[in-house]
């Protein structure tokens, strides 16, 4: 379904649906052993991509970080600031680790970090055309 926006066209709704989350942990393991991460501020963001039409998010928010009501209050503001940024996002399963900060961040700049985070992500998990053969071998042209 979509609501109407006020110019008039349609827009998806943004719900977070349990597929667009990485919930098991051999996806959690998978993502880890991609071994492709980027730190922002207090956030640790793991990163694969995950062949899907979608990005999915996962979770690490540990007990260091304080109570609960306060840990939660951290996995709402980021699993908000990932569905409205869902839709420009890459196809990517990515692992927020929330490291200790204070005072909590607001949504907007969590979201600002989730943008930052994947677009780097995504650049550095492109896959790389190769060398042209032949080619030179480095600055000073081919070798003897």
């Amino acid at each position: 379904m979509s609501q109407p926006s006020p110019a008039g066209e349609e827009s998806p709704r943004l719900i977070h649906r349990r597929a667009h989350r990485v919930r098991n942990r051999r996806d959690f393991e998978a993502v880890y052993a991609a071994g492709v991460s980027k730190r922002l501020g207090p956030l640790l963001v793991h990163a694969r991509p995950n062949g899907l039409e979608h990005a999915r998010l996962g979770l690490a928010v540990p007990r260091r970080l304080g109570s609960a009501p306060r840990r939660n209050r951290i996995r709402r503001r980021i699993r908000e600031a990932f569905r409205l940024l869902r839709p420009e996002l890459p196809p990517l399963d990515l692992v927020v680790h929330v490291r200790p900060h204070d005072p909590l961040l607001e949504t907007a700049d969590l979201q600002q970090m989730l943008r930052r985070a994947a677009e780097n992500l995504a650049r550095r998990l492109e896959p790389r055309e190769p060398p042209e053969p032949g080619g030179g071998g480095g600055p000073r042209g081919p070798g003897p």
